[in-house]
């Protein structure tokens, strides 16, 4: 099977928003790309390809993303994985690479139409502050460097807001806005779809699930440089997960991965005040490989960055 590249996206006349176009020996159509302030991206493949090929695509950084396929099918490897995933018409996939990656795609000579949510890890940081338990298997794929997918079906909602996003009637500045407003509104409601809100607050917590739950608060202390993810955890006490989830949370007030962040960072905010070591050892000893991560939770929690309380406590001076 022949393999090609797509093109370099093209600036349009509109501003952040780029093009490739399909020569058309390969077939009709192209490739749109809006980037938003936020960090998001939309980007939109709407091709009608002539024959069966494979596209190469290959990416640099990490890569988050939300996928959705409206119409047609294809089949994705990427390098990192060992097996092929087939994708078809209604459905939607989120994606974790945390580094960069090759990726191939094999197409029929069928009309394709998917969309992506994509984003990078400072702007998943941004828009995950304060709830990032739904965003637990990304978070925790690119702390741990291993790809994480996660499919389902595309819902109502989310179809009528992606017919919406393709036939935006507004242009410039309106148009940014709309867009974003609506691809913010699908990511709250692909995450929604990963983790299903509500709670059974009326039902009272059993002692045997109490204590499950507080050992598992002990296990995640215990070992902050390398915690267990989260299916590990349930099933290391005895619950599910989604279990796991709605008890820790009516117990301690926090979901896990909110209760191991702030033991994290109270932990590395004593090692910064009463010792020796510097930020990047106090990052390290806490769990955290990226240090751009740490000073952004650290600072959003305590008002200041860790360097700066690192100079407000001097390292001791021998007489």
């Amino acid at each position: 099977m022949e393999t090609i590249q797509l093109g370099t996206p093209q600036p349009t006349t509109t501003s952040n928003q780029f093009r490739i176009d399909m020569p058309s020996s390969i077939g009709q159509g192209g490739v749109d790309i809006i980037a938003f302030s936020s960090g998001l991206q939309f980007i939109v493949l709407d091709i009608h390809f002539e024959r069966p090929l494979q596209i190469r695509n290959f990416s640099s950084t990490p890569t988050v993303g939300f996928g959705f396929c409206l119409t047609g099918r294809f089949e994705v490897r990427p390098a990192c994985l060992k097996t092929a995933l087939a994708i078809r018409t209604g459905e939607s996939g989120f994606f974790a690479f945390p580094r960069s990656v090759e990726v191939f795609e094999k197409v029929g000579n069928e009309n394709l139409k998917t969309m992506y949510l994509m984003l990078n890890g400072d702007s998943l940081m941004d828009i995950a502050n304060g709830d990032e338990d739904r965003f637990y298997p990304v978070l925790n794929s690119l702390e741990k460097k291993v790809p994480c997918r996660i499919s389902h079906g595309m819902t109502p909602v989310m179809k009528a807001i992606l017919h919406q996003m393709h036939r935006c009637p507004y242009r410039g500045i309106t148009r940014q806005v709309f867009l974003e407003g609506k691809a913010m509104e699908l990511l709250a409601h692909k995450l929604e779809q990963i983790y299903p809100g509500g709670d059974s607050h009326g039902v009272p917590i059993k002692a045997s699930e109490t204590e499950r739950v507080r050992h598992a608060a002990h296990i995640l202390a215990r070992d902050l440089e390398n915690p267990p993810d989260i299916t590990a955890l349930a099933h290391s006490v005895g619950l599910n997960r989604t279990k796991l989830y709605r008890s820790f949370k009516r117990i301690f007030g926090l979901f896990p991965f909110e209760y191991l962040r702030n033991h994290r960072l109270q932990t590395a905010m004593q090692l910064l005040q009463d010792s020796e070591i510097n930020v990047t050892e106090a990052a390290m000893m806490v769990g955290y490989t990226n240090l751009s991560y740490f000073a952004k939770a650290f600072k959003s929690m305590f008002g200041i960055t860790p360097g700066e309380l690192r100079k407000s406590f001097p390292r001791s001076t021998q007489a």
